[in-house]
């Protein structure tokens, strides 16, 4: 015996099972999109922003937000055109994933133009008008 509980070993080879599943039914290019879109999510962590990985869906996506239920939000996704890019809805120009300061960048400039202009689909506060 290794010294190791019997909990951890079972614990570590059902992680490597699943593991193995995982990857094993995922092909190259969604393997490296997950990489760039990690990349990112890291960096902007550590920047202060809410990071949801979303690597379940295709094409995997990453959602960054201020706060948990907070209106402004980006949605990126990875994508290879020759180079890889990263995309968002919000932006019509993509984002060069070999410039990964300039990706946070860039992200952060989009969330805070979100942040900034008034949401005109919100009702107007309750209260009587003086």
């Amino acid at each position: 015996m290794t010294g190791s509980p019997p909990l951890t070993l079972r614990l570590w080879s059902r992680r490597t099972r699943r593991f193995l599943r995982w990857f094993g039914t995922r092909d190259r290019k969604d393997r490296l999109t997950m990489w760039h879109l990690d990349r990112l999510a890291h960096a902007l962590a550590m920047n202060g922003w809410r990071i949801k990985r979303r690597f379940n869906v295709s094409p995997a996506t990453l959602r960054v937000s201020p706060a948990k239920h907070s209106p402004a939000a980006a949605e990126l996704t990875a994508i290879h055109f020759g180079v890889w890019v990263y995309v968002t809805r919000s932006s019509p120009l993509p984002i060069p994933c070999a410039d990964l300061a300039g990706a946070v960048a860039e992200v952060e400039h989009i969330l805070s133009e979100q942040l900034d202009t008034p949401d005109s689909t919100k009702a107007p506060p309750h209260g009587r008008q003086h």
